[in-house]
C-alpha cells in the first residue's frame, strides 16, 4: 500500500471515530438531560398515578413499581376484590394511599367514570393505559361485538383518558403517560388482526403525541412488550403451546425496562434484547416476506396444538435445557481438549456412533459414519454400530461401547454399578474422557432431533421423521 493510500485510510478512520464520538456524546448528553426532568425522579409530594387494568399482570407490576417510587395510586379494573387486595398490600408495604376504582372500559359509562375521577385529581402525574383483553380465533370466527369491545378498550378508552389527563399535566408542566401497546405493533399477526391493529394505533398515536408535547415537561411512551407471563392468555383462552420458553418475559422485567426507558426519554420501549433487535429489523423486511412469515407462524402455532404420535426421537424439552448443555461445554473446554487427547479418533467415532444409534439422529448418523470411515473403520463395522451391533469392535473398547449405549438409553444417568465398571476398566481419567465424548455427541444428537421435531410439527407430520 502506498503512503498516500495509507494516509487516506487513516484520515477516513479518524473522521469516522470523531463522528462516532460526537454522536455518543450527544446521546449521553440527551440522556442526562432526560433523567434530570424524569417524572420518576419527582415522585412524592402528593403526586398521583392512575393505572388501568391494574388487577394483575403488567398493570399490577406498574402499581408495585410506582408505589415503590412514592406515587399515590388510583387502581382501575373490573375485578373489585382483586383490586382491593392489591391496594391493601401496596399501602401496607410502601405506605402510600391506594384507591380502588371499579370500571369496565369497554363500556362508555365506565370510561366516563374514570374521566371524572381524573378531573377531580389535581396532582395526576402518571397515567398507564394498560387495560385490555384478548380473543382467540380469526377475524371472522369472532362476532363484531368482540372486535368493537377491543377497539373501545384499546383505542377509545386510551384516547379519552389521555385527553382527560393531559390538561392537568400540562398545567403542572410535568407528567408521564404510558400506553401499553405490544410487539405486534411492528408486525401484523394473523389470528389477532384487530388486536394487532389497535396496538399499532397506540404506537402511532403515542409517537405523534410525543412530537406535540416536546418542551412541555410531559412525556409519553408506547410500551411494546413481546410474550409476557400474565393472566392475559388464560383469560382470553389463548393457547400458549408452540411458544418457546425463551420468548417469554416476566411482567416485572417488562415494567422495569419501561420505566428505565421513560427515565431516559425513550418514546417506544421494546423490552428484551431479542425483541428490540426484531423491532429494529422490521423496517428492513419486505412486506411480502413479512406476510409469509405471519402465515408460517400461524401454521406453526396450529401444528403445536395438534397431537401427533409419529415422532419418538429424544429431543430437548426446552431451550433452557439446550443452553445448559452449551454452558457446560463452554465451561469445560479444557476437559474436552483432554478427552480428545486421551481418546483416539477411531475409538471416539465408535463411541459417538453407539450413542447416535440410540438417539437416532439422522444428521449425526450420516456425518459420523463418514468420519468413522476416514479414521479407518470398515463400512461393515460402521453399519453394524448404527444397527446396535458392537461385535466388530476391538475387545479393549467393547466395555466403553456398551457403556455408551447404556448411557444414552439412560438419558445421561447411568447405573452407578455400570459406571464403576467403566472406571475400573479404563481408570478415572480415561473414564471421564469417555463420558465427555458421550456428552458431546449427545448435544449434537438432541439438537438435530429437536430441529427435526420442529419440522415435524410445522409440516403436520410430513417432514422431520
Amino acid at each position: 500500500m502506498s503512503g498516500s493510500a495509507r494516509r487516506h485510510r487513516i484520515t477516513i478512520g479518524s473522521g469516522l471515530g470523531i463522528a462516532a464520538g460526537i454522536i455518543a456524546a450527544l446521546t449521553w448528553r440527551q440522556r442526562l438531560q432526560a433523567r434530570k426532568t424524569s417524572p420518576l425522579r419527582c415522585a412524592g409530594n402528593g403526586r398521583v398515578a392512575l393505572i388501568t387494568g391494574a388487577s394483575s399482570g403488567i398493570g399490577a407490576a406498574y402499581a408495585r413499581a410506582l408505589a415503590h417510587a412514592g406515587y399515590a395510586l388510583i387502581l382501575v379494573a373490573r375485578r373489585e376484590a382483586r383490586l382491593q387486595a392489591l391496594a391493601e398490600d401496596l399501602t401496607r408495604r410502601y405506605h402510600v394511599p391506594a384507591e380502588v376504582l371499579v370500571a369496565d372500559l369497554a363500556d362508555p359509562a365506565g370510561v366516563a367514570r374514570v374521566e371524572a375521577r381524573i378531573a377531580e385529581t389535581g396532582a395526576l402525574a402518571f397515567l398507564v393505559n394498560n387495560a385490555g383483553f384478548g380473543i382467540r380465533g380469526t377475524f371472522v370466527e369472532n362476532d363484531i361485538a368482540s372486535h368493537e369491545a377491543m377497539i373501545h378498550v384499546y383505542v377509545n378508552a386510551a384516547v379519552r383518558l389521555t385527553r382527560a389527563a393531559l390538561p392537568i399535566m400540562l398545567a403542572q408542566q410535568h407528567g408521564a403517560i404510558v400506553n401499553v401497546a405490544s410487539f405486534v405493533a411492528f408486525f401484523p399477526v394473523t389470528g389477532s388482526v384487530t388486536y394487532s391493529a389497535t396496538k399499532a394505533y397506540l404506537k402511532s398515536f403515542t409517537e405523534g403525541l410525543h412530537q406535540e408535547l416536546v418542551g412541555t415537561g410531559v412525556r409519553v411512551q408506547a410500551l411494546c412488550p413481546g410474550f409476557t407471563r400474565t393472566e392475559f392468555q388464560s383469560a382470553g383462552k389463548i393457547d400458549e403451546r408452540g411458544i418457546p420458553d425463551f420468548a417469554w418475559m416476566p411482567a416485572e422485567s417488562v415494567v422495569a425496562q419501561s420505566l428505565r426507558d421513560l427515565d431516559n426519554g425513550r418514546v417506544v420501549s421494546v423490552p428484551g434484547l431479542g425483541y428490540h433487535l426484531l423491532a429494529a429489523l422490521c423496517v428492513l423486511i419486505p412486506r411480502d416476506l413479512l406476510y409469509s412469515l405471519g402465515r408460517w407462524v400461524r401454521r406453526y402455532r396450529a401444528a403445536a396444538v395438534t397431537s401427533f404420535d409419529g415422532f419418538h426421537k429424544r429431543t430437548y424439552a426446552g431451550f433452557s435445557d439446550f443452553m445448559a448443555d452449551v454452558r457446560y461445554m463452554s465451561h469445560n473446554r479444557e476437559q474436552i481438549r483432554a478427552a480428545m487427547r486421551l481418546i483416539d479418533a477411531p475409538f471416539r467415532e465408535r463411541l459417538m456412533l453407539a450413542v447416535t444409534q440410540v438417539n437416532a439422529c439422522r444428521y449425526c448418523s450420516e456425518f459420523h459414519a463418514k468420519q468413522a470411515l476416514r479414521t479407518g473403520l470398515s463400512e461393515d463395522e460402521v453399519r453394524d454400530l448404527l444397527d446396535g451391533d458392537a461385535a466388530q469392535c476391538p475387545s479393549d473398547q467393547l466395555t466403553a461401547i456398551l457403556y455408551a449405549r447404556h448411557w444414552a438409553e439412560a438419558a445421561g444417568n447411568p447405573d452407578p454399578d455400570i459406571r464403576q465398571t467403566l472406571m475400573e476398566t479404563y481408570g478415572a481419567a480415561k473414564a471421564a474422557a469417555i463420558e465427555m465424548v458421550l456428552r458431546m455427541i449427545n448435544v449434537g444428537n438432541l439438537s438435530g432431533n429437536t430441529f427435526d421435531y420442529i419440522l415435524y410439527r410445522i409440516s403436520g407430520g410430513r417432514l422431520g421423521r
